[in-house]
């Protein structure tokens, strides 16, 4: 079973995701080629936040935060902000590139080693209050099949942020929320 059957099978994703995502655009923005199993993480679950806690940024979100181009010109910033002020960061700038936060301020990064092949990226969090940046081998969605299931601590998540029964709640679209 591969880890995106993995994480069907533990946490369904809503009906009606209907993700139009010009790719090109956004990586040309990003000026990164962006991992096969994000894609896909995207076209089957659109915005939204697993145990109203983490989410996985999004191309396109009715909430600012959450937008992956916007999250990783902000994150270069905070990056240099933190490593003037003396903060310890275990990897370049250039190296990490936002794909998560959590409602505590924490981030979640692709260590984008080596950047010619994204499929082969893997992810680090760090906590917004703390110096960790635990590293976890593989890609988002085996991240999220690994954190869901209770199999992989991050240090820097609250413990009460696995559910015996994990969820996900999707935010309706920006064209929905137009239409209403």
């Amino acid at each position: 079973m591969t880890a995106r059957d993995e994480l069907l099978q533990l946490v369904p994703p809503p009906d009606g995701v209907e993700a139009d995502v010009d790719w090109s655009q956004v990586e040309d923005a990003l000026d990164v080629t962006l991992p096969d199993d994000y894609k896909w993480f995207v076209e089957r679950y659109g915005p939204g936040s697993f145990n109203d806690f983490l989410y996985i940024l999004q191309p396109t979100s009715p909430f600012y935060p959450t937008r992956l181009v916007e999250s990783a010109d902000q994150a270069v910033e905070i990056l240099e902000s933190l490593r003037e002020s003396g903060g310890r960061i275990p990897y370049e700038t250039d190296e990490l590139l936002p794909v998560g936060k959590t409602d505590n301020g924490d981030t979640v990064y692709w260590v984008t080693r080596p950047e010619d092949a994204p499929n082969s990226w893997t992810v680090v969090a760090n906590g917004a209050r703390n110096t960790e940046w635990p590293h976890f081998d593989g890609g988002i969605v085996e991240f999220l099949v690994a954190v869901l299931s209770g199999a992989h601590q991050v240090d820097v998540f609250p413990r009460d942020f696995i559910r015996a029964e994990p969820v996900f709640e999707g935010y309706p679209s920006p064209d929905a929320r137009r239409r209403r």
